[in-house]
């Protein structure tokens, strides 16, 4: 696998989870809070994903439920169910931007102005560029305890 190109993640088929959701076991909470089984898009699957693994979070254009996870080593998942504020909630670290992207602060490379550049994610050979909204600024400008020139 060249470093440019996409991996997309294939799912496993689960019929039981036996540790049951997080609030109903605290023996497998260590395991919870490091990973998290995702409904992927198109079919009854999930994914098994290391939280600290996802970069980028984008919806897509095509289906409000539909987004697209963006992982160390160029993979993507593309998930299907999950609102913004549940993956920030779950994750603990993902920032939102704008409207449709949630992004790691590992992830982020460049601040300037209303733009952000991503490093460590490539789509089409180039790195990708996110807006970043006015409604969102304060609190992501915050995440990183910057209180200069952008506030």
């Amino acid at each position: 696998m060249d470093k440019g190109s996409n991996t997309e993640l294939k799912g496993i088929s689960i019929k039981y989870l036996p540790f049951g959701t997080p609030e109903r076991s605290s023996k497998y909470s260590k395991f919870i809070e490091k990973y998290y089984l995702f409904n992927l898009s198109g079919g009854r699957k999930k994914i098994k994903v290391l939280l600290s693994d996802i970069l980028l979070i984008r919806a897509l254009k095509d289906g409000h439920q539909d987004k697209m996870l963006y992982m160390k080593g160029n993979t993507t998942c593309k998930i299907r169910g999950y609102r913004f504020n549940y993956l920030i909630k779950i994750s603990g670290f993902l920032i939102q931007v704008n409207k449709s992207d949630l992004v790691s602060p590992e992830a982020v490379d460049v601040i300037d102005e209303d733009n952000i550049t991503l490093n460590g994610i490539i789509e089409n050979g180039k790195p990708i560029y996110l807006s970043l909204s006015r409604t969102y600024k304060k609190s992501f400008l915050n995440f990183f305890h910057y209180k200069e020139a952008f506030s």
